[in-house]
């Protein structure tokens, strides 16, 4: 899909989508749990690897709102080979969760996860008792269990391979310690935790420590997903940059990305956040360039660096290169994107530099990543003869209402093909 976004004074409410993080764990606790109801799930590509990965090791889901969920006692997997798309949460819970299991199975993905590997995860599943092979570390992955427990070091490059283990030690036979010795995104771990807390599993945490019993039980009876701060900070940039937006459903959870607030209020925006009425309003406003340790926000890198474009100065985006282990590498993504349509951008090896520009425009290339399209989507607001976003469609992994949000802030906007 073509989509041309055009140079727009825009104005609106609109409501983002439900959280992605909170809807995969949601979603996965449901499934080691008797019954569950999950209100407000988000529905889009990388969910839909989830609930497809929950029927496969048993599940009964069925797909409406609410979500009703019937899990499984035990992890019976259906076949011998799973695809679960674009999704790296899916991926990397279910390389530990299906190493619960003596049955082989083989975890796929699309060309873009089958170039992110998972080397750590695979070294601590090993390290736990199950028995797992792959592609120099990337998909196609072969697991089979059984996975005991036991005490292991994880380089947690990324989050997901702690989250992953936490979904599935409590279910080993025995207990088992992990010592983080690095751990990137930390936010999406206390998502981890606020789900597994819902759910009844145990866990104690001291400092880089975690211990977890095992033979838990998983009891998560409901869950409400709250929307999705990710999704939401580029309808926060874009009514900044070009206009005033109102969004509504920005209730308090544990979401690191709610940062882009403090953020945008520390590059001078105007921007109230109402906690109790959870509605956002944000005003267009002249910004000014800052230095952001990107750390554990790497899904608020690609509107910092949209804003950076925007803001008079310089914005300094560092600490950031797990992002080019992503869908795409981002930061080279951004990069080659940002320059081609008239920023004054330098790629570093952590991160970028970005000094304020006229957007020129022209046409850029997505690399199938769903937050390079939405950023430089939303940067065509500003720029002087529109962007053009290739490949356009893979807004859907994460925010598949987003062009028609776009439009009804009334964005100029073509769909071309």
């Amino acid at each position: 899909m073509l989509v041309r976004i055009s140079k727009s004074e825009i104005s609106g409410d609109v409501t983002p989508p439900p959280s992605k993080s909170y809807t995969h764990r949601g979603i996965i606790a449901g499934a080691l749990s008797e019954k569950t109801t999950i209100y407000s799930p988000l529905f889009s590509k990388d969910v839909e690897s989830t609930i497809q990965a929950v029927k496969f090791i048993g599940a009964e889901v069925f797909e409406k709102d609410p979500l009703l969920i019937q899990g499984v006692e035990k992890i019976q997997p259906s076949g011998e080979y799973l695809n679960v798309g674009n999704s790296g949460t899916t991926l990397r819970i279910f390389m530990s969760l299906l190493a619960l299991s003596e049955k082989k199975v083989t975890l796929d993905g699309d060309d873009s996860l089958r170039k992110r590997g998972s080397r750590e995860l695979i070294a601590a599943i090993q390290q736990l008792g199950g028995r797992i092979s792959s592609n120099n570390g990337c998909p196609p992955i072969t697991v089979r269990g059984i996975m005991k427990g036991g005490d292991i070091s994880l380089n947690a490059q990324s989050s997901q391979y702690l989250t992953s283990l936490l979904f599935s030690t409590p279910l080993c036979e025995k207990p088992t310690t992990i010592t983080v010795t690095s751990l990137r995104s930390r936010p999406y771990v206390d998502i981890t935790f606020d789900v597994l807390e819902k759910a009844g599993i145990e866990v104690t945490t001291n400092n880089n420590r975690y211990e977890i019993e095992g033979g838990q039980t998983y009891g998560l009876h409901e869950m409400v997903i709250p929307a999705d701060f990710s999704s939401a900070s580029f309808m926060i940039a874009a009514g900044v940059m070009a206009g005033e937006v109102t969004l509504h459903g920005m209730v308090e959870s544990k979401q690191g990305d709610a940062r882009i607030v403090d953020i945008v209020e520390e590059m001078g925006g105007t921007i109230r956040w109402d906690i109790p009425a959870g509605r956002i309003k944000v005003k267009q406003s002249d910004l000014e360039g800052i230095a952001v340790d990107c750390r554990d926000i790497p899904d608020l890198v690609p509107v910092i660096a949209i804003l950076g474009a925007y803001a008079a100065g310089e914005t300094i985006i560092f600490n950031a290169e797990h992002l080019r282990h992503k869908e795409s590498d981002r930061l080279k993504a951004l990069f080659t994107n940002l320059k081609s349509v008239g920023v004054d951008v330098e790629e570093k090896r952590d991160g970028l530099i970005i000094k304020h520009s006229e957007i020129r425009g022209g046409e850029i290339n997505s690399f199938g990543d769903h937050r390079i399209a939405m950023a430089l989507s939303i940067l065509g607001l500003i720029s002087r003869k529109g962007i053009l976003v290739r490949d356009a469609e893979c807004v859907d992994i994460s925010y598949p209402n987003f062009y028609q949000h776009l439009r009804s802030l009334h964005t100029a906007m073509e769909v071309l093909v």
